[in-house]
């Protein structure tokens, strides 16, 4: 197969698959219940928008279709493409020094009031050039993308005022043009991650802004934004001004994410689930009321364990949770003060050590229900299934276990579909 050649149907063997087929909801006790193929085989087709699966079946079936082209996936292990479906990637600046802090007994809201944490990070964001912005989140990307990432969230949330919200998402955009055929970049607005200090004395003056200027600048710019995520936390915004937040980004076509439950719980997600948010994250707080809540709603209850590991906090109730039926997603949350890390695998790893996940409940959240807290962005479903567009990660192992037995592994996974074309898989 050359570069210049195309084939329009490709097949793809020797490899093993998982296709997160299975439930979304519920235990999931064994690698066959997430669907999972020692032998298996599928044929793409090339269509207008991509690769479609459009034959998946067992080595040697009799009815497997015709094809142009064969690719031999050397033994690797496929699964549908991950998602990092909670990141704050594009920031300045560093916060090392609060590490520090926190190690010697400094609480993050102790920090938050000394005038560090996010507004820190505001300050060097507001100093940043878009090109700065954007090469210091390519950086971050990058490893994503050697980690297996197909799909990463994005939040705005660092500027806080005009400009610099509408600065980060130039970012953003400029990142999904350098990425485009590496990764699918979902944009979320969070002008309501803090109040910044010129507001600290009239906080419902800023979410006067937020409404009345920033939401409309960034729903009127280039780069479609999706969601509109509030942080409802004490000193941040209360349920009253997250309302007001949200009620304004509904009227200009963003869907609901909301900070809930992560360092108290002071009613977010009550709120949350009433206004139908696709997703709550963080939920350190949340009770078995609210994980009874959460498992009667469509919402997905994403969950950061490497948050609750650099914070050293409690875990999100994850074990609960899935018991419960909720549906549970997994994320790293990088950011530069309470998870600086790209390692969606590690996310995995410790929601399995010590967040009791089985090690296929924790593939199914950064890929079936992380698609599902993304509302399936650009029709990826996390699944990999006839008649759905296939994008998938190629992982150097044969059995999924090997993802979850070496803690902290170097990266190992690479884009099934990207440029070059995915058939000139690379040893």
């Amino acid at each position: 197969m050359t570069h210049n050649s195309t084939p329009s149907r490709i097949l793809l063997h020797n490899g093993a698959f998982v296709t997160a087929d299975g439930p979304e909801r519920g235990p999931l006790a064994t690698w066959e219940a997430l669907g999972w193929r020692p032998h298996g085989e599928l044929i793409a087709t090339r269509v207008a928008t991509g690769w479609q699966t459009t034959w998946l079946g067992e080595r040697g079936d009799p009815r497997r279709p015709a094809y142009d082209a064969a690719v031999d996936l050397g033994g690797r292990l496929l699964t549908p493409g991950w998602m990092d479906s909670h990141t704050h990637t594009v920031f300045a600046g560093d916060r090392s020094h609060e590490f520090g802090q926190r190690l010697a007994g400094r609480s993050y809201a102790d920090i938050a009031a000394a005038g560090g944490g996010i507004v820190h990070t505001v300050a060097a964001t507001r100093a940043a050039t878009v090109a700065e912005l954007t090469t210091t989140a390519a950086a971050r990307l990058a490893e994503m993308v050697a980690w297996g990432v197909r799909v990463v969230e994005l939040k705005t949330g660092y500027g806080l005022d005009v400009a610099t919200e509408g600065k980060t998402l130039a970012a953003i955009s400029a990142l999904q043009r350098q990425f485009a055929g590496q990764l699918t970049l979902v944009a979320t607005a969070m002008p309501a991650h803090a109040i910044p200090p010129e507001f600290r004395a009239n906080p419902d003056a800023y979410v006067d802004l937020v409404c009345e200027e920033i939401l409309p600048v960034l729903a009127r710019g280039a780069l479609p934004v999706a969601f509109c995520d509030v942080f409802v936390e004490r000193g941040y915004f209360s349920v009253a001004q997250a309302d007001r937040v949200w009620r304004a980004a509904h009227k200009l076509g963003m869907r609901l994410k909301a900070h809930v439950d992560e360092l108290s719980a002071m009613g977010g997600l009550e709120w949350a689930l009433a206004a139908r948010a696709v997703s709550v994250e963080h939920l350190l707080c949340t009770d078995a009321a609210g994980v009874a809540r959460l498992a009667a709603a469509d919402t997905v209850a994403v969950c950061l364990p490497l948050t609750s590991v650099f914070l050293r906090e409690p875990f999100a109730p994850m074990r609960a949770l899935v018991d419960a039926g909720a549906r549970v997603a997994l994320a790293t949350d990088c950011n530069p003060g309470s998870a600086m890390t790209t390692n969606l695998p590690l996310a995995m790893q410790i929601a399995v050590l010590m967040g009791h996940l089985t090690p296929p409940e924790a593939l199914r959240a950064v890929t079936r229900c992380a698609a599902l807290a993304l509302s399936e962005p650009g029709g990826l479903t996390g699944r990999i299934a006839v008649g759905q567009r296939l994008d998938g990660t190629l992982l150097d192992v044969s059995h999924p276990d090997a993802l979850f037995y070496q803690l902290g592994a170097p990266p190992r996974g690479r884009a099934l579909l990207s440029a070059p074309p995915f058939w000139q898989i690379q040893p």
